[in-house]
């Protein structure tokens, strides 16, 4: 019936399901707002490809598709982890290249950036150097976009292992002006 557009029938179907997968979810997200909205994305997507779906086993084919957003959802959650974790990092970069001088600054990056292997470096460049798309990349030397994708990751791994190094010389610098400043006020006493 459900396939005929039969509102009554899926919405019977819908009560039947509904709390058994918002469970299921929510034992695993633990977030209510999360949770429902998978089972409500789960039923609009079985509404839209009504006409098409042959279901023999409602019960796990509904299990499956929410498993599967769960999924999703979780991975989702990983990466913005990792880009808040990156993020959190570059901020930290940018504070302290505010105080440090630039151009040291750029001969760290660059130095790191010629001890990457040619490929990986030549990519690099191409992404953030000349604002190349990793489509137009990946046309220009003949590979995969996928191939451009894992060598920019790469480079980007690689630079945020010069993180620690950049602090370093900051915390230098900031050492080294307080020295001169205090050097400064011994002279001015004497």
């Amino acid at each position: 019936m459900i396939k005929q557009s039969n509102h009554i029938a899926f919405h019977e179907f819908y009560q039947r399901h509904w709390e058994q997968l918002y469970l299921r979810a929510f034992s695993i997200l633990q977030d209510s707002d999360a949770s429902e909205d998978i089972v409500q994305d789960v039923f609009l997507e079985i509404w839209n490809k009504r006409t098409d779906l042959n279901i023999d086993k409602p019960s796990q084919y509904l299990f499956t598709c929410v498993k599967h957003a769960i999924f999703k959802v979780l991975q989702k959650q990983k990466l913005k982890e990792r880009h808040l974790h990156t993020l959190n990092s570059i901020d930290l970069l940018v504070q302290a290249e505010a105080s440090m001088d630039t151009q040291e600054i750029e001969q760290a990056i660059l130095n790191h950036l010629d001890q990457l292997p040619g490929r990986c470096k030549e990519i690099f460049v191409m992404s953030r150097f000349e604002n190349m798309s990793n489509r137009e990349i990946a046309l220009k030397l003949g590979i995969s976009t996928k191939t451009v994708e894992n060598q920019i990751y790469r480079a980007l791994k690689s630079l945020k292992s010069l993180i620690p190094q950049l602090l370093a010389i900051y915390l230098l610098l900031i050492f080294e002006d307080s020295l001169i400043k205090e050097f400064e006020s011994i002279l001015t006493f004497c």
